[in-house]
C-alpha cells in the first residue's frame, strides 16, 4: 500500500511538471539563460529602500531666524545630470522626472489613492483634478490629412501628445533656511518643487530638414510650461524608494531623497528671495551677469549669518 501511494505521488509530480512545460509556447529564445550580467560576483537582492528619514523636530519658539529663497536647478549643467538621466527607464534606474511622472500616474485617470497630488498655487492648498492634470501634461496638435492616391488635402485631425519626462529641463524649488536655537544649527528644508517642461510649439509646417536654419527655427519655436507645484514632503516617499546612479561609487546605494534632501548634491541658482515687493531678481535687474552676482550675494548673506553666530 505504501509503495502504491509513493508511486501515485511520483506520477502526480511528473504530470504537474509536464503541465508546467505545456504552459509555455516551447520557445527558448525569449527565456533568459541567466541573470543579467552586470558584475563579476553574484548579485544578491538587498531589498527596497526604507521610508524617508524624518526631519529633526522643530518648534516655532526655537526658530530665532528664517529666510525663504527660491532656486532654479538647470538639468543642462553637468553636475545635475544624475537628476536628468537616464532619459529612458533602465532596469531599476529612473530619472527624477520619470519618478515624478510615475508618482502622478496620469496613465490611470480613475486612480485617486496613492498618487502624488499636484497643486495650482505655490502654497500647495488647491490640488488639480485628474482631468486638469491630464490637460497640463499633454498638448493638442492639429495635423493635416492627405489623400493617399491624389495627395490632396482632405481635412485635419487632432492628436493628444503627452509630454515625456525627458522634456523637463529644470526645476524650481522653494526652501526655508532657519536657525534652531534648541540645537544651535542652521538648517534648510525644501517646501515645494515645480518641474518646468520645455517643448516645441506645434506648427502647421510638418516638413523638417536637419540643416542649420531649421535647427535655429526649432530652437526659437520652443516654449516652457509649468507642470504645477508639488509639496516636497508628499514627494519624499517616492524619492526615498527610487535608486539613483551614484557617480562616485556604484556599490554605495543612493536614493533621490539622499541626493537632494540630505546631501544636496546639485547645482542651483537663486532667482528670488523674500522681499516686500514679492518680485524676482530679474524684475529689478535686467542684465544676466548682474543677476548672477545678486544671486551670489544672497547666498553669501546666508553663509555670513551662520558664520557670525560663532566666535573663534
Amino acid at each position: 500500500m505504501k509503495k502504491f501511494t509513493l508511486f501515485a505521488m511520483m506520477l502526480l509530480a511528473a504530470s504537474f511538471a509536464f503541465a508546467q512545460e505545456d504552459d509555455t509556447d516551447g520557445s527558448t529564445l525569449e527565456q533568459p539563460v541567466r541573470k543579467p550580467v552586470e558584475t563579476v560576483w553574484e548579485q544578491v537582492n538587498t531589498g527596497d529602500f526604507t521610508d524617508p528619514v524624518a526631519y529633526p523636530p522643530v518648534r516655532q519658539a526655537d526658530v530665532m531666524y528664517y529666510w525663504t529663497v527660491w532656486r532654479i536647478i538647470d538639468l543642462r549643467e553637468k553636475v545635475n545630470h544624475p537628476l536628468y538621466f537616464p532619459t529612458e527607464v533602465r532596469g531599476t534606474w529612473r530619472s527624477l522626472g520619470q519618478t515624478i511622472f510615475d508618482a502622478i500616474d496620469i496613465s490611470n485617470p480613475e486612480k485617486t489613492e496613492g498618487v502624488l497630488p499636484v497643486y495650482s498655487d505655490e502654497m500647495c492648498t488647491l490640488p488639480y483634478s485628474r482631468d486638469e492634470l491630464q490637460s497640463i501634461i499633454s498638448q493638442t496638435q492639429t495635423i493635416t490629412e492627405y489623400d493617399i492616391e491624389s495627395g490632396e488635402e482632405i481635412g485635419t485631425k487632432e492628436l493628444i501628445i503627452q509630454f515625456e519626462p525627458k522634456e523637463i529641463i529644470n526645476y524650481r524649488i522653494k526652501e526655508v533656511w532657519y536657525f534652531d536655537k534648541q540645537y544651535s544649527t542652521f538648517r534648510v528644508q525644501i517646501l515645494e518643487i515645480e518641474p518646468i517642461i520645455e517643448y516645441e510649439r506645434p506648427t502647421s509646417n510638418s516638413s523638417y530638414d536637419e540643416d542649420e536654419e531649421d535647427q535655429e527655427a526649432v530652437a526659437a519655436n520652443k516654449t516652457q510650461k509649468r507642470l504645477g507645484y508639488i509639496y516636497y514632503n508628499e514627494l519624499r516617499p517616492f524619492l526615498a524608494h527610487q535608486e539613483v546612479f551614484n557617480v562616485k561609487n556604484q556599490a554605495a546605494r543612493l536614493s533621490f531623497d539622499d541626493l537632494i534632501t540630505w546631501k544636496r548634491d546639485f547645482s542651483s541658482l537663486i532667482y528670488k528671495e523674500s522681499n516686500r515687493y514679492d518680485r524676482d531678481i530679474q524684475d529689478y535687474i535686467a542684465n544676466s551677469r548682474d543677476q548672477r552676482i545678486e544671486s551670489e550675494r544672497i547666498t553669501e548673506k546666508l553663509r555670513t549669518f551662520e558664520h557670525d553666530l560663532w566666535e573663534f
